[in-house]
This record gives structure tokens, C-alpha cells and sequence, in this order.
């Protein structure tokens, strides 16, 4: 038997299990078997899937040879142990943030564990995919270990081995690089009130965010660093604070606390000399 003919299943048939039961049906794994606590959710997306039937939990981790628990991480723990598994049996959570640990009922059973997550944010059910270059943090023993990377490198991804000890950091650096992008744009967008609507905020702010992410892939940081702080525009940023004393507080510590982790990057980047970066640093001090 080659891996591509592992059976896989799912319990869980939100955004993420949908997205990732797609992409490895669609790599030509045999996806098998969805389990959810929503019997339309699991025959939804069983229906697009071109093997898979709607069936229980424990008939999902009966019938397959992996098995993901794509359910929200709270349940993680519940569902781990209400189902019982034979030795032998792979067994996943896609948790960025949740321990391994959380599967030590199937692994007392003598289930092989393991973490499988995708570092992105599906979309909705129906349109949620695995994007190409998608980063999948996994940890796991051999032979599962293996077995992960493999499974990335078949949906078009790349794969990095994480330890217990760094999954929280890990899991704050993508609430900082992805659900905090969400509160920035509509701290942004709340500046416009007093001169345009909140949706033309958004529409014309998200091409200058492309624009930037581009910039960010194609050039690097710092160097694709641009702005006053880049700049050295004293007068600017000065400028700004005094208009954001009538804003909410929240955003102008916001934009406090976010300027001077830019000010070493400007530096660093070559826009502004020392004397300029201190500046910068006592204006944005001073307004704490």
C-alpha cells in the first residue's frame, strides 16, 4: 500500500476541516470518513468530497488510518476522549495553540499523535482552501512525523517541526501577524468617520495593505520600510498625535506603541540616524 492510499477522516467539518479535507482529496488522499456534531455539517461536506461518507465519531477512528479532530479548541480534549482507538491508529489536532497533550487518551490507547496546523485563515466553509506555500507547524513522533511532512509537501506547502515547549510563541506570532491586522484596519478605517463611511474607509485602505505585503515579499524588512518614522518626518508624527488626542485613547496608544517598534527598523534600514531615532523614541515616549 503507498501512503497516497492511507484513509483519512475528519471529526470537525468547520472552515478548517473543510479546507483541509479539500486539499488532501484533492491531492489524491482518500478521504474517507466525516464526523461532526452537526449532521448536516458533516453530510455538507462529506457531499463534496469524492469518497467520504457522514458518520459518527467513533465510526470515523473505527474505519481510518488517520484521523484529524478539526473541532474548535476547546472540544479538542472532549472529543479525544470519547472515542476509543485501536493501536496503530494516527490521530491529529490542527491547534495552533493546543498541546499534544490533549490526545494522551488516544495515546494511552496506543493512537499515534501528533499537531498538523495550517498557518492560515480559512475562509468560509464552501470557499475555505489550503492556499500553495501554505506553512504547516507539525509535531509528531516517527513514523507519523513523516507521514505530516509528506502530507504538506502533497498539498503544495512547507512544513516546520515544532516542539511543545514553542507552540505558544508560535501562536502569538500569528494573532500578532493575522487576527491583530483585523483590529488595526478597523481601528484605521474608524479615523475616517468625520469624512467618508466605514466601508469606503476599508476599500480604500486594503490596496494600500496589498501593496505593503507585496512589498514586504518582494523587497524584505526593513527595507521595504516607508512613512514618517521611516523618513524621520518629526513634524509629521508630532502631527499625528496631537490630531489622535480626540480619538479614542486605545488608538493612540496604538499607533504610540507601533511607532517606536518602528523607530529600530528605520534605523536599521538606514532612513534616519541616531540623533533622529531619539527623537522620534521622546516624542513617542512622552505622549505614553
Amino acid at each position: 500500500m503507498t501512503e497516497r492510499n492511507i484513509t483519512i477522516g475528519f471529526i470537525g467539518a468547520g472552515r478548517m476541516g473543510s479546507a483541509l479535507a479539500g486539499a488532501l482529496s484533492a491531492a489524491g488522499y482518500p478521504v474517507t470518513a466525516v464526523a461532526s456534531r452537526s449532521d448536516e455539517s458533516a453530510c455538507k461536506l462529506a457531499g463534496r468530497l469524492p469518497s467520504a461518507s457522514a458518520v459518527s465519531p467513533q465510526q470515523a477512528a473505527d474505519t481510518v488510518e488517520l484521523l484529524f479532530i478539526t473541532t474548535p479548541d476547546r472540544a479538542i480534549a472532549e472529543v479525544a476522549g470519547s472515542i476509543a482507538a485501536r493501536p496503530g491508529l494516527m490521530v491529529c489536532h490542527v491547534s495552533a495553540a493546543t498541546p499534544r497533550l490533549a490526545l494522551a487518551s488516544l495515546e494511552n490507547e496506543g493512537a499515534l499523535t501528533g499537531v498538523f496546523h495550517p498557518l492560515l485563515a480559512a475562509g468560509s466553509r464552501e470557499q475555505a482552501d489550503i492556499p500553495p506555500g501554505t506553512t504547516f507547524a507539525i509535531e509528531a513522533a516517527e513514523p507519523l512525523l513523516g507521514t505530516l511532512h509528506r502530507l504538506a509537501n502533497a498539498v503544495s506547502g512547507h512544513s516546520i517541526e515544532l516542539k511543545s515547549a514553542d507552540r505558544v510563541l508560535y501562536h502569538a506570532s500569528a494573532v500578532l501577524a493575522s487576527n491583530y491586522l483585523v483590529t488595526l484596519l478597523d481601528r484605521a478605517a474608524a479615523l475616517w468617520q468625520g469624512f467618508a463611511g466605514r466601508q469606503e474607509a476599508l476599500s480604500a485602505l486594503l490596496p494600500l495593505v496589498r501593496g505593503t505585503l507585496d512589498n514586504i515579499e518582494n523587497i524584505g524588512i526593513p527595507d521595504c520600510l516607508t512613512g514618517p518614522v521611516a523618513r524621520g518626518d518629526v513634524a509629521t508624527v508630532a502631527a499625528h498625535l496631537e490630531a489622535l488626542t480626540g480619538a479614542d485613547r486605545d488608538v493612540r496608544d496604538i499607533y504610540r506603541v507601533l511607532g517606536r517598534a518602528t523607530v529600530p527598523l528605520a534605523l536599521s534600514a538606514g532612513g534616519i540616524d541616531r540623533q533622529r531615532a531619539a527623537e522620534l523614541e521622546s516624542l513617542l515616549e512622552k505622549c505614553a
